[in-house]
């Protein structure tokens, strides 16, 4: 029993904090803001979190993981459509807390920070067997911060069939300007 009340507890909280993003900077959000739109008290946002910090630190460490996990299960299909309309679907439901998360850049707590380097570091399976006429490093920061605008924006847009399917042919290009 106590888990479950644990993870409401978070649930709650890393919900409020979302809410209170939607009117307020990161920076001018206080505990009790965020204890008040979780409808817990303050002892339980302190059970849980030693401050705003580690709430989003914890917040942007899950949605990272997760990502993660989902880009290693579609990395070999890439380049077809299907896998990235996949990808959209799946980071679909926790979309708003990942479009508020992907707006803040504080230390410990740069979901895009995340996000870019994981894609670039998935995008270089896909490098091996290619040669560029461009550095690679720029085709990788090119493919990270292009892949992370197409999905902040299909998330808070919609639209992922014609997203990856731009994203697919985007690649393709670059992957095509062969030495």
């Amino acid at each position: 029993m106590t888990d479950l009340r644990q993870f409401k507890s978070q649930r709650d909280i890393q919900a409020g904090l979302i809410a209170c993003l939607k009117t307020k900077t990161f920076n001018a959000i206080t505990i009790n803001d965020i204890c008040t739109q979780a409808m817990v008290g303050r002892s339980t946002f302190y059970h849980h979190y030693a401050d705003k910090y580690a709430l989003l630190e914890e917040m942007v460490k899950q949605r990272a993981t997760t990502f993660d996990q989902l880009l290693d299960q579609r990395v070999a299909g890439m380049l077809e459509d299907e896998p990235l309309v996949a990808l959209y679907q799946q980071l679909e439901a926790d979309a708003e807390t990942i479009t508020a998360l992907l707006k803040l850049h504080e230390t410990n707590g740069d979901l895009s920070d995340r996000y870019l380097k994981s894609l670039s570091r998935h995008a270089q399976t896909l490098l091996p067997q290619v040669t560029l006429t461009i550095p690679e490093d720029f085709a990788l920061e090119l493919y990270a911060t292009t892949a992370l605008t197409a999905i902040s924006w299909a998330l808070r847009h919609g639209e992922p069939e014609a997203i990856s399917r731009f994203m697919n042919q985007l690649v393709k290009f670059v992957l095509s300007t062969q030495g």
